[in-house]
């Protein structure tokens, strides 16, 4: 089966910036761009492409397909159909600021990590490189290392590893954890040790020795630290595992994250 990336595509032109994402990712997957359009009534190819808003020459080398009924179930459908590597989509089409109905079903329900993309970053190119893998030393967020570590390598990007400890949080108690240096205040006398054991730990996931690899430390909330060290350093894209539970306190640095990042924000998901 050939490898896809899946792109919702709705009657909006915040949608569409999900494509120069979505290309990217496809040229350096080797894998074919997939635009979906799901609607209440069956309607043919060239109807859709003018509902979306897209000419020819912006879709060549792409295929296009629609289903009827709900969005989400649609492209999940979709997803599971194609076997997709991913599906890139516009976080929110709505005025609001948080993350759209649409977006937040596809993300519970996905068989493939999804990118979701800011409507404010507009249709400008992109590319990825330097990446932001946020990692609190826990076994849950590890399940990141792997798509992180490929994705540099094929763009020839810098993975930038974060490691946030929340001091609020006291230690990690998930097992297998490696726990932040002692004395947060004074990360010199054990960052240099901690971070050879924690770069040795991201080696036994998958091979990084070819990359270039940037360890940094931050103490704070951790939504809020990696959407500052982003800023800061000018990251293209954050990787995120998730457990995939998303009501009440759950997912808090997902959802800061999603929320408030410029750059592109691709989830994970961890099986339980």
């Amino acid at each position: 089966m050939t490898k896809t990336v899946l792109v919702p595509l709705d009657m909006t032109d915040q949608a569409l910036v999900a494509l120069p994402v979505a290309k990217r990712l496809a040229e350096l997957s080797d894998a074919t761009l997939h635009l979906l359009h799901v609607a209440e009534e069956q309607a043919p190819p060239a109807e859709v492409l003018a509902r979306i808003g897209l000419a020819d020459a912006a879709l060549r080398g792409s295929v296009i397909g629609t289903r009827v009924g709900d969005p989400a179930e649609g492209i999940i459908a979709a997803a599971r159909e194609l076997g997709s590597a991913l599906i890139v989509m516009c976080r929110h089409t709505a005025s609001d600021k948080t993350l759209g109905s649409t977006a937040l079903a596809v993300l519970q329900g996905a068989p493939c990590p999804v990118v979701l993309v800011a409507p404010e970053r507009g249709v400008v190119p992109w590319t990825p490189a330097r990446i932001l893998l946020p990692h609190d030393g826990t076994p849950t967020t590890s399940a990141a290392i792997r798509p992180a570590a490929d994705l540099a390598r094929r763009a020839g990007a810098e993975l930038d590893v974060l490691h946030v400890a929340d001091p609020a949080a006291g230690p990690p108690a998930e097992r297998g954890s490696l726990p932040p240096p002692r004395y947060l205040d004074q990360p010199q006398h054990e960052w240099p040790a901690w971070a050879g054991e924690f770069v040795e730990r991201l080696g036994s996931v998958c091979a990084i020795a070819s990359l270039r690899v940037r360890m940094s430390l931050a103490h704070g909330a951790p939504g809020e630290e990696v959407l500052r060290h982003c800023a800061e350093y000018g990251n293209d894209l954050i990787l995120l595992a998730w457990r995939g539970v998303w009501q009440g306190q759950h997912a808090t640095t997902l959802k800061t994250v999603v929320y408030g990042a410029a750059c592109p924000v691709m989830v994970v998901r961890v099986p339980d």
